[in-house]
């Protein structure tokens, strides 16, 4: 998620086990050890431009890696306090807050490998967005009133208010998930692959996207918390193979290229409609209900033993906004 609510998230959790006189402490070293396991986003390459891709949300949002993470953030963190704190009270605080940080990624669509290295699946329980102001607001609501109160209690209610927003958005994925197994059901299609993704900013519309037969249908859906859900007919698009869609690459390095962005899209890859050589990932869109992808690579037949380009298509236009936000009232109607 958004490094705010990391940082908060990182927060409330050190806090709640601390004393009152280490309120403030705990929630510095929290807030760090939240948003520390991002400096993976340093890990880029000139020449290759899915390495960026290929390692956020890594090695440092594991499981595994947490105590290590822990550590590494205490030792910097232990050279600017060690004459007020000891290290081991420094490296619980920051621990506490890195642990955090994959939980609440994984609760996200991009994918968070939080079982490396015993395995390399990307972790997306798909259940909120990566900006949610509500989920935001609880935990910077608690972390104010544990900050100035100097109370756990402030944050260990903050910490079961925003567990139990995640269960409501559980639960809307849940809904969301029935309703697009009857929309199936009723058109004649047996969904092979399923993927539900909140939009940003909110639970309550919904990007759906499954496979059936050789297609990718997309659509979107309204499910308030009072009132009907709707459903937006969206496009389909071609599934494509990463080891035949182009065969004039052959098993280049630009295949592996391929091979590799797919994983990254969970195998929801397509040929984006606006650009010949672009392989885009399905998962996100402009639109709730639409095919014009946030991202993509861009294949070039004639140097295949160069790796692929990677191309932001993000195009967003004031149209899109007030499109966007009348779907988000539930206006289906255009």
């Amino acid at each position: 998620m958004d490094p705010v609510s990391q940082g908060l998230l990182g927060t409330a959790l050190a806090s709640s086990f601390a004393q009152k006189k280490e309120i403030k402490f705990a929630s510095l070293c929290g807030l760090i050890g939240g948003i520390a396991p991002d400096i993976d986003v340093l890990i880029k390459s000139d020449s290759d431009p899915l390495l960026f891709i290929e390692y956020h949300r890594h090695f440092t949002h594991s499981l595994l890696f947490v105590p290590f993470g822990g550590l590494i953030v205490s030792f910097f963190l232990y050279l600017i306090f060690f004459k007020q704190k000891k290290f081991k009270t420094i490296f619980i605080f920051t621990t506490l807050g890195f642990l955090s940080h994959g939980f609440l990624d994984s609760c996200t669509s991009y994918g968070t490998s939080l079982l490396w290295p015993f395995s390399e699946s990307r972790i997306s329980w798909n259940i909120i967005s990566i900006i949610d102001p509500i989920y935001t607001f609880i935990l910077l609501l608690s972390f104010i009133l544990s900050f100035l109160l100097k109370s756990s209690y402030y944050s260990k209610l903050g910490l079961c208010l925003s567990f139990l927003y995640l269960g409501f958005s559980l639960n809307k994925h849940l809904q969301v998930e029935k309703m697009i197994l009857k929309v199936a059901e009723d058109r004649g299609h047996k969904i092979e692959r399923l993927l539900l993704n909140p939009t940003i900013g909110n639970v309550i519309l919904w990007r759906s996207v499954y496979q059936f037969d050789e297609d990718y249908y997309v659509d979107a859906v309204y499910m308030p918390l009072f009132g009907k859900p709707k459903l937006k007919k969206g496009t389909k698009v071609k599934v494509i193979d990463k080891e035949t869609v182009f065969p004039e690459i052959n098993d280049s390095l630009q295949r592996n290229d391929i091979r590799r962005f797919s994983f990254f899209s969970q195998n929801f890859i397509y040929l984006h409609p606006d650009f010949k050589y672009v392989i885009a990932d399905l998962r996100y869109g402009t639109l709730p209900h639409d095919t014009m992808s946030l991202w993509g690579i861009e294949i070039n037949p004639t140097e295949i033993d160069k790796h692929v380009t990677f191309r932001k298509l993000r195009n967003f236009q004031n149209y899109h906004y007030q499109r966007f936000w009348d779907m988000l009232k539930g206006n289906f109607t255009q």
